[in-house]
Order: structure tokens, then C-alpha cells, then sequence
């Protein structure tokens, strides 16, 4: 796909442009102006390996995982330092409290496009094919338009900070008949006649779009980072290009990739009188115990966390129960097993296990979210 091309020389181009805000320099009709600058995204949206002086220099590699004793992949991010210490009557998992947003957990609002449909309901050009070497997206859809994009502060030997979190504020967008992705930002959206979106008029008299309570799981990555299956290996890529699980939306005119983790539930919570909508959770398991694992120097007993291939969650996407937040706990097997051995279902966990389970223990050291006691886990369809 031409975006990965596209990346690198515009992210140097935004670069010596760090004294305006770039994002505003486009007006009239929509256009693609071009892939996003990621270089101040926190780290974990940027991908393993990244320079956020090189464009597309990360990528993302889903974790294995087990539910209901299948394996499938879930992209793991941190909870942010904000969210993780966030103090009572709040808890890391409060998104409203009244009718207002929390501060420390940002969910910013996304236009997704007839959500209750498969697909936007958009007009394609006739006869249309997607190509991925001669479309920048395809054509026949139409991308979310996000409103904020992830933003950390960098300070030289200090650990960068944010308060992103990839979660967003779904406003409903009911198709009429526009062309696919001729809408890319959210000034041209609320000023089109042929869609239908529910609007308010802020204190400085601006339009924007009513959220309809639905919160979603999407997460804003670097757009030339690459995206593999949690079967890939380093000799066998899967897909080959890494383009494909990610999905593409639009910033200001700007082009952006996200992964979509799909709904999250929620649930309303009276405290003190004040009404909380609280994010409910999956659990997630993995083990305490060490694992024994083949080497080149033969079998050894490993320490594991979280992401590195041994957890189990409770639900598989799109089914009963599924959350892409998760609720972090180890257990104990009692000694160590080989993955072989280890449960493959959060009922066998707790059947076996369940006097061991424990919130995990965060190590002087440790980045996120190793020893967290959430974490994003959303599987990627």
C-alpha cells in the first residue's frame, strides 16, 4: 500500500514545520493530505523496534493468547500512569462520572460511519476493485474521522508521559448516498447535507457530533508501522507486507492507522450520590510459575509475564463475554510446566489454579504493562 511509501518523507517534512500547528494548514475540499506525524505518539503505538525519528521504523506483532482452549492474538497496550493512579471515588476503569468526561482518561470523539451495518453504506466508483499497490485506501469504504490523535511529552532522560488512551467516543454517522472516503475530517462532516449525524453546538458556537454512549477500543498507530499475526515468526511474516490488520481512518485531512478492538462494555455505577460509567473487564491469566521452554542450550524454567504468549482470556471476540480490557491476574501451577501443560481456558485456571490467583506485582523496572493490573488486549479481526 503507497501510505508506507507516502511516510517517510512527510514525516521530515512535518518536522521543520514543528512551529504551527500542520494539522490546520488545510481548508476547502477535503484531500489526503498525507499520513499523519507519529513521532510524538507515546511508545506503545509506535511498535517494537521503533525510532520515532524514523517513520515506520516499528511494527506490531499480535501475543498469543488462549480462549476456550483455542489460541488467537490480542495487541496489548498500557494503561496510562493517569489512569493506573487514579484516586477515589475514580477508578482506572471510570470513563464519565455524571454526565461529564475524566480528565485522566481522555475518549475524544470518533465519527464511525453506520455502525449497526457490516459496512459503511457509502458510494464506491463503479466497477471498483481495491488495489493495494494503486490505492492509498480502499475505496469502497469509508474511514473513521477521529478527532484527537495520541500526543506524548519527550523530555531527555526522563521516561516520555501521556495520557492517551486508545479509546474513543463513538458519534453515529448515517450514510446518504457520499462518495467513499470523500469525507476526511470533521469540519467537512458536520457541514455535509447528504449524511446524518446527531449535533450539538459547543460554548464557542462550533457543530460537533453527540456521542451515543457506545465507547470503542481503537488505537491510533504509528500509519507505516507494519502489523503481523501472532503467528508470525522472523522468517515467516504473516501477512508478508504487514499491511491488512490495520485499518485506516482520518485526522484533518490526514491519514491515520488504527487497530479495532471492537465495543467495550460498560456499566453504570452510583458513588457518593454520582452516577460512573466504568469500562467492564475480561480476565486475563498467566503464570507465576515458570515455564520450561526449549533454548538452543536445551530446556530451562523461565519467568514469564504478560504478552509473551501464555495468557488466557475468558472470551473470544464476538462472543459472550468479550472485552478488549482486560483484568490482569497470575496463578500458580505449582511448579514448572511446558506451555504444553498449561491451561488453555480461563475455566481450567480457575479449576486448578484458583487459591493461586493473584494480582501481579509490579518490579522496580518494569515497563508497561508488565505488572499492570489492566491492559488493553484487543484482538484484531
Amino acid at each position: 500500500m503507497r501510505v508506507q511509501r507516502m511516510v517517510l518523507s512527510l514525516s521530515l517534512a512535518l518536522t521543520g514545520l514543528s512551529g504551527c500547528d500542520v494539522y490546520e494548514r488545510w481548508d476547502g475540499e477535503d484531500v489526503n493530505a498525507g499520513p499523519v506525524d507519529a513521532q510524538n505518539f507515546p511508545p506503545d503505538y509506535l511498535g517494537a523496534g521503533a525510532n520515532r525519528q524514523r517513520a515506520g521504523s516499528g511494527s506490531f506483532t499480535g501475543a498469543r493468547a488462549y480462549a476456550q482452549e483455542l489460541a488467537l492474538g490480542h495487541y496489548l497496550f498500557s494503561f496510562s500512569n493517569s489512569q493506573l493512579t487514579a484516586k477515589a471515588p475514580l477508578t482506572p476503569l471510570t470513563v464519565r462520572t455524571g454526565d461529564k468526561a475524566v480528565s485522566a482518561v481522555p475518549t475524544p470523539s470518533a465519527y464511525v460511519f453506520d455502525p449497526a451495518s457490516e459496512r459503511p453504506q457509502c458510494k464506491a466508483p463503479e466497477g471498483y476493485e481495491f488495489d493495494a499497490q494503486r490505492d492509498d485506501v480502499p475505496h469502497d469504504d469509508q474511514g473513521i474521522i477521529f478527532t484527537a490523535l495520541p500526543a506524548t511529552t519527550y523530555t531527555p532522560g526522563v521516561e516520555p508521559t501521556w495520557s492517551y488512551v486508545p479509546v474513543i467516543s463513538q458519534v453515529p454517522v448515517e450514510s446518504g448516498g457520499q462518495s467513499c472516503q470523500g469525507i476526511k475530517s470533521e469540519k467537512s462532516l458536520v457541514a455535509r447535507q447528504d449524511v446524518r449525524v446527531p449535533l450539538t453546538t459547543t460554548a464557542s458556537g462550533k457543530q460537533v457530533g453527540t456521542p451515543d454512549g457506545t465507547f470503542r477500543a481503537l488505537a491510533i498507530i504509528e500509519p507505516g508501522a507494519a502489523v503481523y499475526r501472532y503467528t508470525s515468526t522472523s522468517t515467516a511474516r504473516d501477512p508478508a507486507t504487514g499491511v491488512g490488520l490495520q485499518k485506516w481512518g482520518w485526522y484533518n485531512q490526514y491519514l491515520l492507522a488504527y487497530l479495532d478492538g471492537g465495543t467495550i462494555p460498560t456499566q453504570e455505577v452510583t458513588v457518593g450520590g454520582t452516577t460512573q460509567v466504568r469500562m467492564v473487564t475480561q480476565k486475563l491469566y498467566y503464570p507465576r510459575s515458570k515455564v520450561t521452554v526449549s533454548t538452543t542450550q536445551g530446556l530451562k524454567d523461565l519467568n514469564v509475564s504478560v504478552g509473551q504468549g501464555y495468557d488466557v482470556v475468558e472470551a473470544i471476540r464476538g462472543e459472550p463475554g468479550y472485552s478488549p480490557v482486560c483484568e490482569v491476574f497470575t496463578y500458580d501451577a505449582g511448579g514448572p510446566l511446558t506451555a504444553d501443560q498449561l491451561p488453555k481456558s480461563a475455566a481450567e485456571v480457575v479449576a486448578k489454579y484458583g487459591a493461586t490467583l493473584q494480582k501481579p506485582v509490579k518490579n522496580f523496572g518494569d515497563r508497561s504493562p508488565v505488572g499492570d493490573a489492566y491492559v488493553y488486549c484487543l484482538q484484531v479481526e
